[in-house]
């Protein structure tokens, strides 16, 4: 008989189809899930809201001020100088000047505004009408429309896109509200604080989780707004509306409108995303986990559960949803496999220091350029401007190392160790590294059973197989 593949039955292949499978690991029981305990959060000090936007307002009214002394600074002590003056007030046209700084007056007009308000109608500070905060917009904005009239009267008709041009990004970033014009932090778009719950319903963690996504969203758009709005207005206006035969250092002018965005930028960061408000994301995205897809191999897994939003599951556990296989990170996860938004959410969340650190090394850098400026440079003007500039970044380089220690310290036991301490009770988390559950500490398979079923995997690879 002529030598070929043996073949074999159908009856035997259905038996060795049934043995393969049997020897196939398969998820057992699932345990219920632990919830994360929290542990109180150091007190750190942060300023009202109506002292950052005085302070905001006096860092921007005095990045102005060195924005026109890099343009209309003067040479008073040559012999033959014509002015005493160390700048030149009479090319700085004035009504520029008071339009600037009434755009920079707004948060703390609506500050003084509701203050006397609150007290006169014996009311809250946040229970104001739309109808007395519109109001409150219609004479700001008849004031700041009466002053650029005047600009615009001595200038150019098309001068008038360079003052609308950040009323523009308002409108793309908030469209037609007015509360985020005036208010910082205590705006939010859903219409809530941002605080957290802890609860066991899955339904209530994801839309929690929803709700802070949102505050933080609008926070960003916040701090990116206020900075376009000071670097725009404190550097760029007076640089556009110059005196075309004013003779000036045009680059050092554009790189003191990239100095005014950035320090806007890092003072807004340290108010509006407060240790506070980081811990609170933090604590929400313990109960929400995330979901790693599980990538086929060459071992065959058997998943029986099915994923289903009312069920809060354990960590390490296998589902199934939309045809893939997920495994669950975090000791509770809420969250729904695949959503790409709630998973950005939870691994900015869940360790706040890699944000911090890369906002102080950015800033450092910074810093770092203006030491070297300012040791090159042999114009008085500019080692005046650089020092004042350096002043306020030392404040706020001095804000961000303070927050970003804090929260390293403070969050390095769940990112590394897994385990967040407390006096007298310890919360198990996942490391925020590697989103790698600990084989010892996973409740989806039990830790016997885990063992075994992973040796019969590998011994199933090793074993030749038959042809058929």
């Amino acid at each position: 008989m002529p030598p070929g593949p043996r073949r074999l039955s159908r009856t035997n292949r259905s038996q060795n189809e049934c043995s393969n499978s049997k020897n196939s690991p398969v998820t057992p029981a699932i345990e219920p899930p632990i919830l994360p305990k929290h542990f109180p959060f150091p007190n750190i000090s942060v300023e009202s809201d109506a002292l950052f936007d005085f302070l905001m307002f006096f860092f921007a009214v005095v990045s102005m001020i060195l924005q026109f002394l890099n343009m209309y600074k003067a040479v008073w002590w040559l012999p033959q100088s014509y002015t005493q003056n160390t700048v030149n007030f009479y090319l700085i046209d004035p009504n520029l000047v008071i339009f600037i700084t009434v755009i920079f007056l707004r948060r703390l007009y609506y500050h003084i505004a509701c203050t006397l308000i609150s007290k006169a109608l014996s009311n809250k500070y946040e229970e104001l009408s739309k109808l007395t905060r519109g109001i409150l917009f219609l004479f700001f904005f008849l004031i700041v429309g009466t002053s650029g009239a005047i600009v615009i009267g001595n200038q150019p008709k098309t001068s008038i896109l360079y003052l609308s041009y950040p009323l523009v990004v308002y409108v793309i970033l908030f469209g037609t509200q007015v509360r985020p014009f005036f208010e910082t932090v205590s705006w939010c778009s859903k219409g809530r604080p941002p605080i957290h719950a802890c609860s066991s319903n899955p339904l209530d963690v994801r839309r929690e989780c929803e709700h802070l996504k949102s505050n933080f969203n609008d926070r960003i758009k916040q701090i990116c707004f206020t900075s376009i709005v000071n670097a725009y207005y404190g550097g760029f206006i007076p640089f556009s509306f110059a005196q075309p035969q004013l003779v000036f250092d045009r680059n050092w002018c554009l790189q003191h409108v990239v100095y005014i965005f950035w320090s806007t930028f890092v003072f807004s960061v340290t108010h509006m995303l407060s240790l506070r408000y980081w811990d609170v994301m933090h604590r929400s995205v313990l109960h929400l986990g995330m979901w790693e897809k599980v990538e086929p191999g060459r071992n065959l897994i058997l998943v029986t559960s099915e994923w289903k939003d009312d069920v809060l599951w354990p960590g390490g556990v296998l589902v199934k949803h939309e045809k893939s296989i997920w495994r669950a990170m975090g000791d509770s996860n809420s969250n729904e496999p695949g959503d790409k938004s709630l998973n950005r959410y939870y691994k900015l969340c869940i360790a706040p220091s890699h944000l911090l650190f890369l906002i102080l090394v950015l800033h450092s850098l910074m810093v770092l350029y203006q030491m070297i400026i300012l040791i090159k440079t042999h114009m008085w003007y500019k080692i005046l401007a650089q020092a004042i500039m350096l002043f306020f970044n030392y404040y706020g380089m001095y804000k961000v190392f303070r927050d970003f220690l804090v929260s390293y310290s403070f969050y390095k036991p769940s990112e590394e160790s897994g385990e967040e301490k407390d006096t007298g009770n310890s919360t198990k988390c996942t490391n925020a590294n590697t989103f790698e559950p600990n084989p010892n500490r996973t409740r989806g398979f039990k830790g016997n059973e885990s063992d075994k079923n992973t040796e019969a995997a590998k011994n199933s690879d090793d074993e030749p197989t038959e042809d058929r």
